[in-house]
């Protein structure tokens, strides 16, 4: 029996009297059978179509990537080429060879499998928090821009189905408001897409255009299953709607209990570093294919399950991203494109020998339009600006392979014609393609981080307290925040958030990291490298009396990208203020020991990208061995304000410290006249002085001193004479109005511009005093 071969086993079965003989899924071999044989083998033509696809495909995409096009237009127009509209029209019996009706019941599984694991990895990119920090603009924009277009397209869609096109009122009731209700949806999956192709999921915009779509994922979810449920008690019963309707609330109620502890055992059990092992992912995928198993026979479409799964995976890693990196190659470059390449298959252009029905027209046209609106006037109430108002507006109109999906999937349900299938696939088409391409007329991805609201120290509430990212490469460096953020003074009304950040250079070829040492994860032989500095945060909070929260991060990766992660970890946890080490180094005795060029680079990209205000630490005080000030002893602070947004932020982060007894406070003020108060801006200084200036109960330990400099000169003599005095710290801005009289001639001198001009000065090499420096950029808003 060994001896034989595939040939030989030709078992038969007789149905009703016919006989089927058994043909195998592989091959022998091309020179043991005929040449026209080897396409019975259904795995041999699967590979084939597969080869056909991705490489047609890829041709395509080399052409259009060139315009910014998404794959998705690729995809589809390679199917339409594969399809009845080329191939079949004009190569018939190609088309009959290649795509014979069993083998495409193969690619429609196929696509079936790929949809439902790509919806669960959509969930697992996504952050579920969103949803917790969403406020009234999101919600109000999320609801609006679906609900509204929803209901008034489909109702006068169904009208106009009704009255001009003369479809049957059970037609308009089921398949019309079903393809009009699908076009008016907005899909977080899709928009998620086009923000990650767009480069600018990480920005403001992208955070409250990802709100936006969720919250309004999540209405129309429940939206549908509504209509769904009284579909089934008007043809079936009531008890079967809510028998129906329970099994569901069971099935989510076990995923977000059940499912979600274990995710989280599993995270425990992985150690700090490491990979999660392949017996939890094997679990996991399990998992995914029973809740969408047992969610299709309950009544939740099958890719809703999966959804909802993938959310309650933390975001990040080990979990997430073990699982993104284990299964995203495969269902996004594999699986998914089929879904795609399937639908523009199924089309066929030469079936529209007619203009689409009035009701897809009103649909597409006027839906279209009311959906924009619907986007953008609340965005655009919310003071968001107009260019990113719009931008929002039309990337929540966006449509993609959820669409597609939906229509494929529903084709048989909905006994949806070719022609409607048709319209529907160049619908999407079309949206598909011209979305991305407005959005980048828009919108500038550069500016990822920009954003509209302030997150200063100077706007920060004050029942909410001062949130501050403290990023080391080094022990000393967090030992160096530490001391800033302990003069802080956090109080009872005004709390102090830090957020520590160890930052590794990613070396060989490992993934990047960014872990958040609050999950509860076990240490592996990797977490030694961090471990100091989690030690440093852990004993500054320890040792506070007052209200403060700590939270430590790790990111590893490689230095070009770097800036990144404290970027990201500031935008997502709202940060005031980054606190960043200066990129030299001094001994005890003042020696210069360490001057890193990727440092300076380092801070330079994180001022530019910045999503809040940014502070440069320079430490030269060595001689404190403790990284906790000692409240006995005096700390003398120096503000040197010459005006603007800068000096008001360092004056703002200086105010905060003149509350602790030990801390003395000086603010000089340079002016070039004694009633020197220029435009607004001098207004706004002013005012910020003004608790300063007058003397008071709370400012016994505060001198104000103002002085006149008639020259860039004069500013350069004060400040030598300010070194020579007994400051511990120095407080200045960076900027510090360039153009001003005050400091003439000294740019031309400058070789820090990341310092500004009087920061510059006070790093000189000639300075070898104990002497801490604290240079501020507020954060740049976009207008």
């Amino acid at each position: 029996m060994g001896d034989s071969s595939l040939s030989d086993l030709k078992p038969e079965y007789r149905v009703d009297g016919s006989c089927w003989k058994f043909v195998p899924v592989i091959s022998e071999g091309f020179f043991n059978q005929r040449p026209g044989d080897i396409f019975r083998h259904h795995l041999i033509l699967l590979q084939l179509q597969l080869a056909v696809i991705f490489t047609l495909a890829a041709i395509i995409h080399f052409f259009l990537g060139r315009f910014y096009l998404p794959r998705l237009i690729s995809e589809v127009l390679a199917g339409v080429i594969l399809g009845p509209t080329v191939l079949g029209r004009f190569f018939p019996d190609i088309s009959a060879v290649l795509f014979s009706e069993q083998s495409v019941k193969v690619l429609a599984t196929l696509t079936r499998f790929g949809y439902l694991f790509f919806m669960f990895l959509i969930g697992v990119k996504m952050d579920v928090n969103l949803i917790k920090k969403s406020g009234k603009r999101e919600w109000t924009i999320g609801t609006m821009v679906m609900l509204f277009p929803l209901l008034v397209t489909v109702m006068i869609g169904r009208h106009i189905s009704i009255v001009v096109d003369k479809v049957d009122a059970q037609t308009a009731q089921y398949e019309v408001s079903f393809f009009t209700g699908v076009l008016m949806l907005t899909s977080f999956p899709v928009v998620a897409i086009l923000l990650m192709q767009l480069k600018i999921i990480n920005s403001e915009l992208g955070h409250l255009t990802l709100s936006s779509a969720l919250i309004s994922d999540m209405v129309s979810l429940v939206m549908i299953n509504i209509g769904n449920y009284r579909v089934i008690m008007l043809l079936a019963s009531l008890r079967v709607a809510l028998k129906s309707l329970f099994l569901v609330a069971v099935l989510i109620v076990f995923i977000l209990t059940v499912l979600q502890q274990m995710l989280y055992w599993i995270i425990r059990k992985t150690p700090e570093g490491k990979p999660v092992k392949d017996a939890y992912i094997f679990f996991v995928v399990i998992a995914l294919l029973v809740v969408a198993i047992v969610g299709e026979n309950v009544g939740l479409q099958y890719m809703y399950g999966p959804f909802i799964l993938g959310l309650t995976v933390p975001t990040g890693h080990p979990l997430a991203s073990t699982l993104i990196e284990k299964l995203d190659t495969i269902v996004s470059g594999w699986m998914l494109p089929l879904m795609s390449t399937y639908c523009g298959y199924r089309s066929n252009l030469w079936n529209l020998n007619r203009l689409p029905p009035y009701w897809i027209m009103f649909a597409v046209t006027f839906g279209f339009f009311l959906k924009v609106a619907c986007g953008f006037i609340p965005a655009f109430c919310f003071k968001v600006p107009c260019k990113d108002a719009t931008a929002l507006a039309l990337m929540l109109a966006a449509k993609g392979i959820v669409e597609l999906g939906t229509f494929a999937t529903n084709a048989e349900k909905q006994s949806t014609v070719t022609q409607e299938f048709t319209w529907a696939v160049i619908i999407v088409f079309i949206f598909a393609a011209l979305v991305p391409i407005l959005t980048r007329k828009l919108y500038d991805p550069s500016k990822t981080y920009a954003g509209y609201q302030k997150r200063t120290v100077l706007n920060s509430s004050i029942n909410e307290g001062v949130r501050m990212l403290a990023c080391a490469h080094r022990q000393d460096d967090a030992l160096s925040a530490v001391k800033l953020l302990q003069l802080s003074n956090p109080s009872t009304g005004s709390p102090l958030s830090v957020y520590g950040l160890y930052l590794e250079e990613l070396v060989g070829g490992a993934s990047p990291l960014l872990l958040n040492h609050q999950l509860g994860q076990r240490s592996s032989s990797d977490g030694g490298r961090w471990q100091p500095i989690i030690d440093v945060f852990n004993y500054f909070k320890s040792q506070s009396s007052k209200p403060t929260q700590v939270h430590v991060y790790t990111a590893i990766s490689p230095s070009s990208l770097m800036h990144e992660d404290v970027c990201w970890v500031a935008f997502d946890n709202l940060v005031a203020l980054i606190i960043l080490p200066f990129h030299r180094k001094w001994n005890r005795k003042g020696k210069l020991i360490s001057d890193s060029k990727d440092l300076r680079d380092f801070n330079t990209k994180v001022m530019n990208k910045a999503p809040c205000s940014v502070a440069i630490l320079i430490d030269r005080d060595r001689g404190r061995n403790s990284s906790i000030i000692d409240e006995s002893s005096a700390y003398n602070i120096c503000v040197v304000f010459l005006g603007g947004k800068d000096d008001r932020e360092a004056l703002s982060i200086a105010r905060r410290m003149k509350g602790w007894p030990s801390v003395f406070l000086t603010v000089i003020r340079l002016k070039e006249t004694e009633d020197m108060i220029t435009g607004w801006e001098g207004m706004m200084d002013d005012e910020c002085l003004r608790d300063i200036k007058h003397p008071s109960n709370e400012n016994g330990n505060v001198l104000y001193k103002e002085e006149i400099v008639r020259h860039g000169a004069d500013t350069s003599a004060l400040i030598g004479s300010i070194l020579d005095e007994n400051f511990d710290l120095i407080c200045v801005g960076r900027h510090s109005q360039c153009d001003s009289p005050l400091i003439e001639g000294l740019s031309a001198w400058t070789d820090l511009v990341e310092l500004g001009t009087i920061g510059d000065m006070l790093v000189s090499a000639e300075i070898s005093k104990p002497i801490s420096i604290l240079v501020v950029q507020q954060q740049v808003i976009e207008k």
